[in-house]
């Protein structure tokens, strides 16, 4: 993608202290690390909690760039240095003027909540690509435009790389951007300047406090999605609406942060789209979903009630889109499961390995309380706590996991720059509270260990949770990281265990 455009140009609407140096030059690509500028682009100097990017102008400089975004107010020799109060604020603009608007070409949906987007997300691309709709998907596993698979920068990518993405889709004439919104891109602007026509809440329970430091903050972040709906109903000629959880304690939060039509959906309170007659089962869930577009029987191949609240968001978000119910129907049938995501391992045992992404207490929470509801045996959990991560979690994840389980393995998640050995500590002090060490639970800090333990004490009908990881394949230490699935492990050790049986 070949793009070149003035800097007076970029220039022209941003609030600027100062600019020192000339700005009657073409910038030919953006760049908020050092490492990936090219001559020509502008290096924007972002603050971090290991790195402060006014650090790497030299290097920046030396690669070729052209221009500097800065908020100290530094000397810049070799570039033109652009001093603003914001550097983040200032790179959401630059960046959505540099890729000629393309939120404003697409129908943008914004998937956010605590638990539950992932899954959101490829159901409503799900439905839509079934309507014959050209879809773009951006989130945790995997991001897609029409089908094809590019690689994953993170959750919500900074602002030039999402600005960059949704000028593909626009350019691949895609209808329907659909992503995932995280506190986090929510806090950091990365989705300032992201025209959202649809922004859908899952669930609210609290996360990220490494981050965000309070429930507050955290709730403001993720309310930011509903308030950037903007002050008009209409984007063109089609409405925007905000598809918020009826059940959820913040709905009613939400509701008022939002300025735009919305539409609810729940189970246990009156909404616009409801589920009845519910019944889940160990293979999935089947319901009647009643909406003032009709209703309908759903049969869903995804098991828990978690799972119930994500199809009928996304089939909310299908129905305000005008999806005929009997699309929804056969798209939520087709949809078999997502990486990750209660995603079983299945070599032919005679016992149920489950691998989770369940990394939050509540999302602990939810699969085991899924899989109490069908276990014909017990229930084997693996589980343990990321590094450099919110610290209060942990011994509520310990009390969770303890409570449901009947025999729990500790180990390690990633570490990340923590001692492995701190972090189980502290997750042990909740599971002490629910089981025996040495009879309800037992600690195995390497992970490999872990998962093979907790395979080879499974029995007939039993089931083995391992939690925390999902999708990832890799685990990140101090200093190092290797490459780590939890599947394939599960695999591998299921697959010689058979192999010993024969």
């Amino acid at each position: 993608m070949e793009i070149a455009m003035d800097l007076r140009v970029l220039l022209k609407y941003l609030n600027i202290k100062k600019v020192e140096g000339p700005t009657d030059f073409p910038v030919r690509g953006l760049a908020y690390h050092s490492s990936r500028v090219q001559p020509g682009f502008i290096f924007f100097c972002l603050g971090g909690t290991r790195a402060d990017g006014h650090e790497f102008i030299p290097q920046a400089v030396d690669a070729g760039a052209a221009a500097v975004v800065v908020e100290k107010d530094l000397d810049i020799f070799g570039a033109t240095k652009i001093l603003v109060s914001d550097v983040r604020i200032a790179m959401a603009a630059i960046s959505e003027i540099f890729y000629d608007f393309p939120s404003r070409k697409l129908r943008v949906i914004g998937v956010t909540g605590t638990n539950g987007k992932t899954t959101t997300t490829h159901l409503i691309e799900a439905i839509l690509s079934a309507h014959n709709e050209k879809t773009g998907l951006l989130g945790t596993i995997k991001y897609k435009i029409n089908g094809d698979s590019l690689p994953v920068l993170a959750t919500t990518p900074e602002a030039p790389d999402l600005q960059r993405m949704l000028r593909k889709m626009a350019d691949r004439k895609v209808k329907y951007a659909i992503m995932e919104v995280s506190s986090h891109a929510l806090e950091l602007n990365r989705v300032s300047g992201c025209d959202f026509d649809i922004a859908v809440m899952t669930n609210i329970t609290g996360d990220h406090y490494d981050f965000h430091e309070t429930q507050e903050r955290y709730l403001s972040a993720k309310a930011k999605l509903f308030s950037q709906l903007g002050g008009s109903f209409l984007k063109g000629s089609l409405p925007r609406f905000a598809v918020l959880n009826r059940d959820d304690p913040q709905f009613e939060y939400l509701l008022r942060h939002s300025t735009v039509q919305s539409i609810s959906y729940g189970i246990r309170n009156p909404a616009d789209v409801e589920a009845k007659n519910i019944e889940v089962k160990e293979d999935g869930i089947s319901f009647l979903l009643c909406s003032p577009w009709g209703t309908e029987e759903i049969v869903l191949n995804l098991t828990g009630y978690f799972n119930l609240y994500n199809a009928l968001a996304a089939a909310s978000v299908a129905l305000a889109e005008g999806v005929p119910l009997s699309t929804i129907k056969a798209s939520l049938a087709g949809v078999r499961g997502v990486p990750g995501r209660f995603e079983r391992v299945d070599l032919g045992q005679d016992f149920l390995v489950i691998v989770d992404y369940a990394h939050t207490p509540d999302g602990l929470d939810n699969i085991l309380q899924t899989a109490r509801g069908f276990a014909r045996g017990k229930i084997i959990t693996i589980f343990g706590c990321g590094g450099e991560r919110d610290r209060a979690k942990r011994p509520e994840m310990g009390r969770i996991a303890g409570t449901y389980s009947d025999y729990c393995i500790l180990t390690s998640d990633n570490p990340r720059g923590e001692d492995p050995w701190q972090i189980i500590r502290e997750v042990e002090d909740g599971l002490r509270e629910k089981k025996e060490i040495g009879r309800g639970y037992t600690i195995q800090p390497n992970r490999y260990e872990a998962i093979k333990l907790g395979i080879e004490l499974a029995r007939p009908h039993d089931i083995v949770i391992i939690a925390g990881k999902g999708h990832e394949n890799y685990q990140i230490f101090s200093d190092y990281t290797i490459r780590f699935s939890d599947r394939e492990t599960a695999e591998e050790i299921i697959r010689n265990r058979l192999k010993n049986k024969v």
